[in-house]
């Protein structure tokens, strides 16, 4: 094998399939990046077994040929080299040379016929703009759960409907829904691990169109140099749509930058952990407050849109700012039935892009 190929498309290729390689690895050649060279084209491959990320990058072949190194070095070795031409040639025994400027390095590797098989997915799947479903992500990935013990809310729920792709995370305290349209989507539902989300956020971006599709127990995203193959979780997602207040008898309109800072300045004296505070309304106005007995106390008023009666509720502060992060627009809308009850944080409008938190006694 045999390749040249410019030392920047590269690193760039490299910098999006190296983070599925786990650092601790049971089988050593998972360490490694796939690297594969035919028709003008060098394939760098990763996985770790449940996710599997390929891509492409135009290339001089002089002889195809595949080979695997490791990627975190491989990696860190391109990203320093000069912006230049990139020469790559596998010699006996697996080992590698690679030469670019002035530089140059001798490299073991390990064969390719050792690699795992990197699925492809099949072809086909709804349609929709890279940008969109990434925003789309975006509003709901922070509600994953990190307790390994509820396994089934450590990812994104998708469920694909006509003109529609659903996204719904949810770690048991709060839960965020968006809506992101799509094209020739067929239904299917399924929950896709947090790590493949991860990467998707990584990869996706601009106007490009990008192919989604659940199929059986897989996850398949396409773009013309990008592949995505993840396992879906084996679990039962909750029923949401549960979840999700019917009644809202108070609705609070405030310019959400003002609302996020004021919540960070706010919970600076707050306890570290669930960082609580108290949102305190009455006609007009929004008090936020916090109180640690180890440190001090702080509060902050603000004008808002309400003329309903006075009322007191709390919530962990990171939550709110998560969600007011996740609204479209410069207006938020929270929405709120008793101090016992979940809440509900939006943006203008009839979509369903929406956070639902619980409430702290405070």
């Amino acid at each position: 094998m045999e390749v040249h190929v410019n030392q920047d498309l590269l690193a760039r290729a490299l910098q999006l399939v190296q983070n599925v390689v786990e650092p601790r690895q049971t089988l050593p050649i998972l360490a490694n990046v796939l690297l594969q060279a035919e028709d003008k084209v060098l394939t760098v491959s990763a996985t770790d077994l449940e996710v599997a990320v390929k891509t492409t990058v135009p290339a001089v072949v002089d002889a195809p040929g595949s080979i695997t190194l490791n990627a975190r070095k491989f990696h860190e070795i391109v990203r320093e080299l000069p912006a230049d031409t990139l020469r790559l040639r596998v010699q006996e025994n697996s080992w590698v040379f690679l030469s670019c400027g002035g530089a140059s390095y001798k490299v073991v590797g390990l064969p390719a016929d050792d690699f795992p098989t990197v699925p492809e997915g099949e072809r086909g799947g709804a349609r929709v703009t890279a940008g969109n479903l990434k925003a789309a992500i975006g509003r709901t990935s922070f509600a994953i759960s990190h307790d390994e013990g509820r396994y089934a809310l450590n990812g994104v729920h998708l469920s694909l409907r006509p003109e529609q792709l659903q996204l719904v995370a949810t770690d048991g305290h709060r839960l965020a829904m968006a809506l992101c349209p799509v094209e020739g989507a067929e239904e299917a539902a399924g929950i896709v691990p947090r790590k493949a989300v991860q990467e998707l956020l990584r990869a996706l971006g601009g106007e490009e169109e990008v192919e989604v599709a659940l199929r059986e127990n897989q996850f398949v995203l396409r773009m013309a140099a990008f592949q995505l193959v993840s396992r879906l979780i084996d679990g039962q997602f909750p029923n949401y749509e549960q979840v999700i207040p019917r009644e809202h008898p108070i609705r609070i309109s405030v310019n959400r930058d003002t609302l996020t800072a004021a919540l960070r300045r706010v919970s600076v004296v707050a306890e570290d952990r669930t960082k609580p505070v108290k949102l305190a309304l009455a006609e007009g106005q929004l008090k936020i407050t916090a109180y640690n007995p180890d440190f001090g106390e702080a509060e902050e008023v603000l004008p808002v849109e309400y003329a309903g009666a006075e009322m007191a509720v709390g919530f962990n502060s990171r939550y709110l700012v998560d969600a007011l992060g996740a609204v479209e627009g410069s207006t938020a809308i929270i929405e709120l039935k008793d101090a016992l009850s979940p809440g509900v944080v939006k943006g203008i409008g009839e979509g369903r892009d929406l956070c639902v938190i619980m409430p702290m006694r405070i």
